[in-house]
């Protein structure tokens, strides 16, 4: 699977987390990923009701599983300022990596996109490369091999 150029949206500016939600959700709405951004925006509400997807060092990985998305998709944001989200370190969050994907790939296809993602953002090397990367092309390359959601 590879994660095309438009999935990558930089300098998005939003109030907070609940806006960046919305904002994800109807990019997606947008781009075809789901009939129903209101669907996609509440599966990820509820994922964030459960345990907060914040991580620390600015970076969180906001996840969706429900039928309302047609196919799984990682969408890469960047904010133009810092928003508040529950993390590890209790800092802001700059860098996002929104993983959605069907009911029906729950157990495979999501854990697989968790696992890449969660082992990239460990990598110093990788956090430093996606904050310096402006191209929505190069992002979206270096992600795609970086984390290696080619293989699933």
């Amino acid at each position: 699977m590879e994660i095309p150029s438009q999935n990558i949206l930089l300098d998005v500016n939003v109030s907070d987390r609940d806006d960046l939600l919305k904002f994800i959700s109807s990019k997606c709405q947008d781009l075809g990923y789901t009939d129903s951004s209101k669907e996609l925006y509440d599966s990820f509400l509820k994922r964030e009701a459960d345990y907060s997807t914040g991580l620390q060092e600015g970076f969180a990985i906001p996840h969706a599983k429900t039928d309302a998305v047609k196919s799984a998709q990682i969408v890469y944001v960047r904010t133009t300022n810092p928003i508040d989200w529950k993390t590890y370190d209790d800092k802001p969050v700059t860098d996002i990596f929104a993983l959605m994907v069907p009911e029906s790939g729950v157990g495979t296809t999501h854990l697989q996109m968790l696992s890449n993602l969660a082992t990239a953002l460990l990598e110093d090397d990788f956090k430093k490369e996606i904050r310096e990367l402006n191209d929505s092309q190069k992002i979206s390359d270096y992600i795609t091999k970086k984390i290696g959601v080619n293989v699933l």
